[in-house]
């Protein structure tokens, strides 16, 4: 009689311990959320440049054409650099997030 209430309780709480067992890898090895934030304002760029009217018959002189192409090369590069981050977890005193331990 006490097993059948619970077993509710146990479900509920096998269910938490694995969400949160879950959650916390995903936390521990995900790359910088700021990489994310880098990628919606390329994005935003991108269609701004796309949106941007030709200024009379020669256009931009290909700096427009140019200038998507660099931004699309960026949204690759922070793909790799995710993709880096997400493989590789880090050590106890490695990355603190300063520019200045930036080794590219």
């Amino acid at each position: 009689m006490i097993a059948n209430r619970l077993r509710p309780v146990a479900y509920v709480t096998a269910a938490a311990l694995t969400l949160g067992g879950a959650f916390y890898a995903g936390v521990a090895y995900a790359a910088d959320p700021k990489l994310d934030l880098a990628k919606d304002s390329i994005n935003k760029a991108i269609a701004l440049v796309k949106a941007a009217e030709k200024p009379g018959p020669k256009g931009y002189g290909g700096h427009r054409a140019s200038a998507l192409r660099n931004l699309n090369q960026a949204l690759r590069d922070i793909d790799k650099a995710k993709a880096f981050a997400d493989r590789t977890p880090k050590k106890q005193g490695e990355a603190t997030g300063n520019p200045a331990d930036v080794n590219d």
